[in-house]
């Protein structure tokens, strides 16, 4: 993946105005509360005074799709005129942007910003272009042709049902420290990123996920290393530090290659992380030496990949059998270990940008769009900023298949919203889609990497071909079978295993209270042939739709490895043991998953099975039997079955009678 590159240059002497910062302040109540970030304003030193109290002050909340609305300090027409007045003077105020929406589709009305004595401006709010989008707060841009100094005040005149405003930032010589004025721990999304001597944090490779890789603490954990809590940005671009999670990457070389060492020294000095499984343990532990030649070999080395969006394949280049490093959810406590396949929730590595202090610097995140089926979106993301003196052009390669929400951007860092459209394809094709947007201000430039896996919907005969841990999106399935983790399912072209290791973050199982005939659609995961079985680990919530009776396929001549995870009846089957039973002269292996309080042996009957493949070995998991009618009742029967006899032929039961020739549930043959 090419990654994106930050351009500097020296700041030479110019003009403080020249080198704004930003503040955003939050309302937090009626009487225009606020704060910064997370620290409250005590509207006496800094914040705002209450020059008319609004109506109200609601909280609102997200959607499902991460919009926020109806939040802030509501104005409704019985108190227009509502506003504030800041109490720090801002000197030589460029832009003022202001977060709001409407209570309805229907608020309208007029926002007034004024700096010092100045002429206000005026941003008239009205119903918005698309029903109902007026209670979702956005962001709307005032700007001054020439900067301004002064006391801010803001009011709001409304003239139909209410607007409500949930923060105001102010551009300005004086404004709020730049991003980049201390250490900040960033996404890598590149392995060239990494350097010798970087601190990095281990964090989780999803979304909603919010934990970290701790400290080796035996308290905690003698064999693997637990998960602390942590707070992600919202495009899980950067982490916040937290010293109970800092390594030290150091650059080694081995064999002719590169590998990577992390060691723990601001608790231990001369520890290292090393995988400690051995053959057989999901181990991850802190030990004093990176190598051990007669037992772990090369134990405290590591290789690392960098893949699509920064998910980091960080495996082991020692002698134990489980190598790469991943989250476990669904241990209690959760915890970060090695694992021999793929088959936990994915890492990934943040490493320590040092603050960039007086550089002229653009820093644009990776917009990646994920794996998604959806053939059109949108994202947005910061661009930030530092001491720039000419506003920020932005140009881009892949026309035909992202767009830009602006060619220019404010010289203190502005939002920009990239977008993707292909809709107007009849059949989109599935793959990564990629573009370069460029950013330029005078001598400072920045690149941004734009990524979409598009995945098309795949039958089951589809996904059962598709390699070893790729990304697959199922069309809808149903259930035959479910017992504990195990989820089966078929369409029309196949059957496969969902194995519901559950959601990373709640450990919950996306399964719970699944039963046979429940329709499943939107299920994605990671695909795995695990020793013959081939299974999706679903990695979010699928839907779950109308439940249908499940018909159970009928069983062939044998039964091999093409018939895996099948639902099969099987007629005439005698069942030997708890462990085998006979099906057309042939032997297979029983297994009791679904806890049958017991089997009916040493006699013919129909059996109802879930056909595994483990280790090359066909296993039957019975479901249920069914015993056949009483035969000497049937060959008593003259006057339905007149002169009734049982015959047996290729392995199964029948009966033949004066009439013809019958199964023993009295179909006739053909």
């Amino acid at each position: 993946m090419k990654r994106f590159t930050i351009f500097f240059f020296s700041l030479l002497m110019l003009p403080a105005y020249l080198l704004a910062g930003v503040t955003t302040y939050t309302f937090t109540s009626a009487t225009w509360g606020s704060k910064v970030d997370a620290t409250a304003c005590d509207g006496i030193t800094d914040g705002w005074t209450c020059d008319q109290e609004g109506s109200e002050y609601a909280t609102g909340r997200q959607d499902a799709q991460g919009r926020l609305y109806s939040q802030g300090v509501g104005v409704k027409t019985g108190t227009t005129g509502a506003g504030c007045t800041s109490v720090l003077e801002f000197e030589q105020v460029r832009r003022v942007t202001v977060n709001f929406c409407q209570n309805s589709s229907k608020g309208r009305g007029t926002i007034h910003v004024q700096v010092g004595n100045n002429e206000p401006l005026h941003l008239t709010v009205n119903k918005p272009a698309q029903s109902g989008q007026g209670i979702y707060n956005r962001d709307s841009i005032l700007t001054f042709d020439t900067p301004q100094t002064g006391k801010i005040k803001f009011w709001v005149d409304c003239t139909e049902n209410g607007i409500y405003i949930n923060s105001i930032t102010i551009r300005s010589a004086n404004g709020g420290s730049s991003v980049f004025t201390t250490d900040t721990y960033q996404l890598v999304t590149d392995i060239n990123q990494l350097q010798d001597s970087d601190q990095v944090i281990f964090g989780v490779h999803k979304p909603g996920v919010n934990y970290i890789m701790g400290y080796y603490d035996e308290w905690e954990s003698v064999n693997n290393i637990h998960a602390i809590k942590a707070h992600y940005s919202s495009d899980r671009m950067q982490v916040d530090p937290d010293e109970r999670a800092i390594y030290t990457l150091r650059i080694a070389e081995i064999g002719g290659r590169t590998a990577y060492v992390f060691q723990d020294e601001l608790r231990y000095e001369q520890a290292y992380l090393v995988a400690s499984g051995g053959k057989t343990k999901n181990r991850l532990a802190l030990w004093t030496d990176v190598v051990a030649p007669d037992t772990y070999g090369n134990y405290g080395l590591w290789d690392i990949q960098i893949e699509q969006g920064g998910e980091a394949v960080i495996t082991n280049l020692g002698n134990s059998l489980a190598k790469i490093i991943q989250y476990n959810a669904a241990n209690n406590p959760t915890l970060f270990a090695c694992y021999q396949e793929r088959s936990q929730t994915p890492v990934c590595l943040y490493r320590c940008v040092p603050a960039m202090g007086d550089i002229e610097a653009i820093v644009a995140p990776i917009v990646n769009f994920g794996t998604t089926i959806e053939t059109a979106g949108a994202k947005t993301i910061q661009i930030n900023a530092n001491r720039l003196t000419q506003d920020i052009s932005v140009t881009h390669t892949n026309h035909e298949v992202f767009t830009l929400s602006a060619d220019l951007l404010d010289r203190d860092g502005d939002n920009l919203t990239v977008s993707y459209d292909l809709s107007a394809q009849a059949e989109p094709l599935a793959g990564i889609y990629a573009d370069t947007i460029v950013f330029t201000s005078g001598n400072v430039s920045a690149e941004a990497i734009v990524l979409l896996h598009l995945l098309r919907p795949l039958t089951v005969e589809q996904a059962v071909r598709s390699d070893d841990h790729a990304e697959v999106y199922l069309n809808p399935v149903q259930v035959t079978k479910k017992y504990d983790s195990y989820i089966y399912v078929r369409d029309n072209t196949g059957s496969m295993l969902l194995f519901d290791r559950g959601d990373a973050e709640t450990g919950k199982r996306y399964g719970d209270g699944l039963k046979a005939g429940d329709q499943l659609s939107g299920v994605t995961g990671r695909f795995i042939n695990y020793f013959g079985v081939p299974e999706i680990s679903p990695s979010e919530q699928f839907k779950v739709g109308q439940n249908t009776e499940v018909m159970p396929e009928q069983a062939g001549e044998t039964i091999d490895s093409t018939d895996v995870c099948r639902y099969l009846v099987l007629d005439s089957v005698y069942v030997t043991s708890w462990t085998s039973l006979t099906y057309r002269g042939k032997e297979y292996v029983v297994a009791n998953k679904f806890n049958l309080p017991s089997f009916d042996t040493d006699c013919y009957t129909r059996a109802y099975v879930i056909v595994s493949y483990d280790h090359d070995l066909v296993t039957l998991y019975i479901v249920s039997q069914e015993a056949y009618p009483n035969l000497q009742d049937a060959t008593d029967n003259a006057t339905s079955l007149p002169e009734a006899r049982v015959f047996m032929r290729d392995g199964m039961l029948f009966i033949r009678t004066a009439s013809g020739a019958y199964t023993l549930h009295g179909t006739p043959l053909p």
